[in-house]
């Protein structure tokens, strides 16, 4: 590797100091539960964020269907059910993710200040010694 090549950032990388993804153990999966993951990503990052898909995907259709109080409030329970069993552990598993990438940063950072202190510890010393 030529260590003066620069990456798309207009870095120039160090042998010494890891690329963060570096620390990430992504393990082997089958096609479907990568499949299922990726959704969850694009589910939790576009959809239950949105305030305006939670009223129009849940409320709405409460106040617009021409039915009973009785069954408006099944559907009421009901969505509020399925919110708590899908949508919340869905936004955990995001959360976790989010939280192993932190990590993986942090020993990142943790390498690349003590390459530096090491590396200024080295010039201090060759500065102090006398010649």
């Amino acid at each position: 590797m030529n260590l003066h090549t620069q990456n798309a950032k207009g870095l120039i990388p160090n042998l010494r100091v890891p690329h963060p993804l570096s620390h990430l153990r992504i393990p082997d999966r089958h096609w479907l539960v990568a499949l299922n993951d990726k959704l969850l990503d694009w589910v939790s990052v576009h959809v239950l964020a949105s305030i305006l898909m939670f009223d129009v995907a849940l409320i709405l259709p409460l106040i617009a269907i021409p039915m009973a109080d009785s069954i408006k409030i099944t559907l009421g329970v009901i969505s509020g059910s399925w919110f708590q069993w899908w949508a919340l552990p869905a936004l955990q598993r995001c959360q976790l993710k989010t939280d192993l990438k932190r990590e993986a940063k942090a020993d990142t950072d943790h390498i690349a200040l003590t390459h530096i202190a090491n590396t200024v510890d080295a010039i201090l010393a060759r500065l102090e010694k006398p010649a």
